[in-house]
């Protein structure tokens, strides 16, 4: 995590996000879960907040939270992993005990492959979907990705509590609720926007067992806070 050149203190911590994306609303329910406050800068709404995120990360994605202090971490995974360390007395985002911690460290990596796999191949990698090779490279890439959100769908359909963890409320359920929403939302808002509308000509299928599983947190108030 390295620091911000900054020749001021900051009073609050940052965090630069996308209203919708799913990396910056599992990072900020991140931050309820630990009972943080934080000051949200919308870096599509103000584009020099979007070139000062670039400018702070070298990763150049968002969310990218800057501390109290000025330290900056980008990467929604990596900055809840240093929010568990960095507050170790407020609630875990990371179960421990190992029968949890394997059933949330397995939906986060399914998450992860089937949202990273989507918004690759649906906008970093679309301009290629003109070669020879589109084809055989997508067909590949997407069925890795539905098979990672029918796996995520067999999973919640066979558990006898809301939560992922036998502990309650943790990372895997803040990143399966906002991938669901991400999901079943971009069919809507596809029209206004040709990125998202690539994103959905790819093919995948949102299980509905992962809607009626969101079912049961829609209201939760960190959720609804998301808006």
């Amino acid at each position: 995590m390295r620091r911000r050149p900054s020749h001021r203190s900051l009073t609050m911590r940052i965090l630069f996000h996308f209203q919708i994306s799913p990396f910056a609303r599992r990072t900020r329910l991140a931050l309820a879960h630990k009972g943080l406050s934080v000051e949200l800068r919308h870096v599509r709404a103000h584009p020099e907040f979007l070139e000062e995120s670039r400018r702070l990360s070298p990763l150049k994605t968002t969310p990218v939270l800057v501390e109290e202090d000025g330290r900056v971490l980008g990467d929604s995974t990596a900055i809840s992993h240093y929010l568990d360390r960095a507050y170790p007395s407020a609630p875990r985002l990371w179960p421990s005990e190992p029968e949890d911690a394997l059933a949330v460290f397995e939906i986060a990596s399914l998450v992860d492959v089937a949202l990273n796999t989507i918004a690759d191949l649906g906008a970093r990698y679309h301009a290629l979907h003109s070669s020879e090779a589109w084809r055989d490279v997508k067909t590949e890439a997407m069925e890795r990705a539905q098979r990672a959100l029918d796996a995520l769908g067999q999973r919640v359909s066979v558990l006898s509590r809301p939560t992922i963890a036998r502990s309650g409320w943790s990372a895997a359920d803040m990143w399966l609720v906002t991938a669901e929403h991400w999901l079943a939302t971009l069919p809507q808002r596809a029209p206004k926007y040709p990125v998202l509308a690539q994103m959905v000509s790819l093919g995948w299928r949102l299980p509905p067992e992962l809607s009626r599983w969101a079912d049961q947190h829609r209201d939760r108030p960190d959720v609804r806070a998301l808006g």
